[in-house]
């Protein structure tokens, strides 16, 4: 047993196969492959990206993903750091940090850092995930004073 976040009390197997399940998501991206995603996610999942799009089944995350292929090369979609809690309903949560890079069709380059919390249901599948991202090229803007 690990605990994370000093109240919740996790299964290792269990916990490290939800980590399997995200960290093949990202891969999936970067390998344009989304063979597993149905193994993933739950059919009635809802996606919601950090610029603002939710997608509230199964069906529309595949459709977004079509979508997004047609336009956008992911190059890098690398995890920095997982932590393990419970949701609103006590269902395994895992909060991602990350970083994204990608190639648009248009020639641009996309990079930023991003948080995304996936929330599981009692099949293990992931049933929400809610993205939010930052900036990836940082200032201190008082830096010296």
């Amino acid at each position: 047993m690990i605990e994370a976040m000093a109240t919740v009390t996790l299964s290792i197997p269990r916990a490290r196969r939800r980590e399997r399940a995200i960290s093949d998501y990202f891969d999936m991206w970067v390998t344009r492959d989304f063979d597993k995603l149905d193994a993933y996610f739950a059919p009635d999942c809802i996606y919601e990206q950090s610029n603002g799009h939710i997608y509230e089944n199964r069906n529309q995350v595949h459709h977004w993903i079509e979508d997004s292929l047609d336009h956008q090369t992911v190059t890098t979609w690398r995890i920095a750091t997982f932590t393990h809690a419970r949701g609103r309903e006590g269902q395994p949560s895992i909060t991602v940090f990350w970083t994204f890079a990608a190639k648009n069709d248009d020639g641009s380059d996309d990079a930023f850092d991003g948080v995304s919390v996936f929330e599981f249901n009692r099949q293990n599948k992931i049933k929400r995930v809610r993205e939010y991202h930052a900036k990836h090229r940082r200032d201190c803007p008082y830096k010296g004073e």
